[in-house]
Parts: structure tokens; C-alpha cells; sequence
């Protein structure tokens, strides 16, 4: 089915607001259109050359599912693309769905972590601080939970961020929160709710009631035994990121920039955490590009700093498929760009998201110092 995107309707009409049919979306000239169910005609937010570049994207993944958005930090939605193949195996024959961008079809995987570790510093752990741990490369055990002779290691918060370590996300989250207050501040990053004009949500969330091992799994980013967990659309995941990018107010994603020629204002952020709390996990997305689990595709040869997050997680239902996530945004310092790749890899597969997202912002990096330069020459004065 096609994604539809709603906006409430100019005063001056009266009647349902209307929607736009993602499958209406064509370029004419240097942007993109569609129609509204009401007649009127939509110019978009998408930016021509990254949405082409993001369809290239999920062409060369060749997953069996996949998606890609590109956002601006306030909210304008630069690209947004899906993409199916018929064989769960994937393949070169696939057709283009902006549905999957924009519904939680894939776990939420260890980008949760991103939440969990707000949740954390909300309830007063010291970003600083040190906690003993063993294993949690791939999983959480009942072991991991409380101080054992096995603990042979001492990282922080940060540390579990950035290298995906579950034991350490686990364990504090079993230690320091109650499941109430991992599921009240998912609810807070509207986790549940409505993607603003579009139809859709950042995610779905059931955090399991007690404080035991399902619960900790969670936390992690991991399903729980009875099936508990979150998922997370690819816009959502855009969401979230930015939502670190603005120093924790979140943005309302927008595609309409303007009906029948007339602009429509970029909607307001909202405070979602405290600016403090924001730039302490901006700094944990940071580590992860330097020397964590994207530190692949980011820690060598990168102009300037990326802050993002990665995950990574298997089902077999539908079919077999390993969810490959990156979220973040570039420049760290300064974010101009936030991008949310995931492709549902099938055994042999050909891109992860975070090779996919380094070649997103690579593009935007280059047009922006293209740009700069042609600025500086024509501000030079002539002899």
C-alpha cells in the first residue's frame, strides 16, 4: 500500500484535510510535485539529486527491503525513498515503495540504545562513570545483569553506546530504571506517535513490565521471549537523530514546502530532553563513528565529524533478514545533514547502512565546499 501524507488544509477551505499519494510524487524541472486529493498541487522538500542518490542506494544494496531518508535538521525532508524485491533473496529486479520509510517494519535494534541512554541520564547515571561487565558482543544474559567474577572490563555509558556493547546497556538499564520510565521516555521521544503530514510512526514500543532479563533485552535493543521490543521506521530514525542534532528539540518532518505556489511554513520543534542530556549522547554518536561500531566507514579519512549510531539485528520472519541501521547526522558540530539508512539484508548481502550513509553525506560534504568555492570566487575582486 502507498504511504499518504496529510497536512491540515488552509483556513480559507473547508471540508478533510487533504492527502497526497507518495506514488503521485514526479520532478518537474528542479523539483518534485504532487497532487492533493483536493485538486491543489504540492511542491516538495526533496532535494532531486539526493533523492537519486538514495534510489541508487537501495538499487546497489539489492536488499529485499530497504530504505533511506535524508532530512534537514528542522524537519524538511530531503530525500525518502523505499525499495522491495519480489524474492526474499533479494536481487537487481526491485520496485520502489516510499511506504517503507515511513511504516516500523524492522526492529529498532541497538539504535534503541540512543533512548535507553537518555532514560539513563535522566535518572542520574554520570555519563563518567565506570560499570564492570563481561561479554555482551551479541547478546544479554542473566549473568550480565548483576556484578560477577567474570567482570573483567570497566567502560562507561558511553563506551556501550558507541561499541553497541549490550551487557553494559543491560545491566544499567536493570540497575537504574524501572520499565516505566524506559517506555515513558520512548513515549516521550513520541516513539507511538504520528510522523506530523505523513502517515506512519516513528516506531512501535512495548517495554515487557517487570525488571528482569526480557526487560534488560529490551533495553538493549534485543526482542524480548514474548515477543516484546521496539520498531522503528527509517523516518523515525531520522527523527531521532535530529532530535540529538538539535540539541534535544525534536523537528516535525515536512515534505510540502508550498500548495498552488503559496510556501507553507516549516513547523516549530518541541523539547524533547534537556540540552545537556542531548549533546552528552551527541558525544556518545560521536565516539561511535570515531572508534565504535561505525568507526569502519567513518573513524579514517573524514573531513569533519559524523555523530550516528548503528544496529544490527536478525529475524526469520517474514524471511530471513539482517537489519542493517544508521542514524546521525554531519557535521557533528554544526549538523547541516541527518540521515537514516536501514536495509533488511538477506545472507549475501552487498551494502550496510552505514556505508550507504557515509556516501550520503560524502555527496553533501563535496556540493557544500563546491558551493563555498564558487561563493568565494565570486566574491573576489577583480584586478
Amino acid at each position: 500500500p502507498h504511504a499518504e501524507l496529510r497536512r491540515a488544509a488552509p483556513t480559507a477551505i473547508s471540508g478533510p484535510a487533504p492527502t497526497i499519494d507518495l506514488s503521485t510524487i514526479a520532478l518537474a524541472g528542479d523539483h518534485y510535485v504532487a497532487k492533493l486529493t483536493d485538486g491543489s498541487r504540492a511542491t516538495l522538500t526533496l532535494d532531486p539529486d539526493l533523492q537519486k542518490l538514495a534510489e541508487k542506494l537501495l538499487a546497489e544494496g539489492r536488499a529485499p527491503r530497504g530504505a533511506i531518508v535524508a532530512m534537514a535538521p528542522d524537519g524538511r525532508i530531503l530525500a525518502l525513498a523505499g525499495r522491495r524485491t519480489e524474492s526474499s533473496a533479494g536481487g537487481t529486479e526491485g520496485t520502489l515503495d516510499a511506504g517503507l520509510a515511513t511504516s516500523p517494519w524492522a526492529p529498532a535494534a541497538s539504535v534503541f540504545k540512543l533512548i535507553t541512554a537518555s532514560a539513563l541520564l535522566e535518572a542520574g547515571v554520570d555519563p563518567d562513570d565506570k560499570i564492570c561487565f563481561h561479554g555482551g558482543i551479541r547478546s544479554v544474559l542473566a549473568s550480565n545483569l548483576q556484578d560477577d567474577r567474570r567482570d573483567s572490563r570497566c567502560e562507561t555509558l558511553g563506551y556501550g553506546v558507541a561499541h553497541s556493547n549490550n551487557a553494559i546497556l543491560g545491566k544499567l538499564a536493570y540497575q537504574k530504571l524501572q520499565p516505566s520510565k524506559l517506555a515513558a521516555a520512548a513515549h516521550k521521544f513520541g516513539w507511538t506517535g504520528a510522523l506530523g503530514e505523513l502517515a506512519g510512526s516513528i516506531g512501535a514500543i512495548d517495554v515487557p513490565p517487570s525488571r528482569d532479563l526480557d526487560f534488560a533485552r529490551v533495553a538493549a535493543g534485543f526482542t524480548s521471549a514474548g515477543g516484546g521490543g521496539a520498531k522503528l521506521s527509517v523516518l523515525g530514525g531520522a527523527v531521532i537523530a535530529a532530535t540529538f542534532a538539535g540539541d534535544g528539540k525534536q523537528p516535525t518532518p515536512t515534505l510540502i514546502a508550498a500548495i498552488d505556489g503559496t510556501p507553507i511554513p516549516t513547523p516549530i520543534g518541541h523539547r524533547v530532553i534537556s540540552t545537556t542530556h542531548a549533546r552528552e549522547i551527541a558525544k556518545m554518536m560521536m565516539q561511535t563513528c570515531e572508534d565504535g561500531s561505525a568507526a569502519k566507514s567513518f573513524g579514517r579519512g573524514s573531513k569533519h565529524k559524523v555523530a550516528g549510531k548503528t544496529g544490527t539485528l536478525t529475524r526469520t520472519e517474514p524471511f530471513h533478514m539482517e537489519h542493517s541501521w544508521f542514524v546521525g547526522f554531519s557535521p557533528a558540530d554544526k549538523p547541516e545533514l541527518v540521515v537514516s539508512v536501514l536495509f533488511g539484508n538477506p545472507e549475501n548481502w552487498h551494502l550496510r547502512g552505514q556505508e550507504a550513509a557515509r556516501r550520503l553525506i560524502d555527496f553533501t560534504t563535496r556540493r557544500s565546499a563546491n558551493g563555498r568555492e564558487k561563493d568565494r570566487k565570486r566574491a573576489k575582486p577583480r584586478s
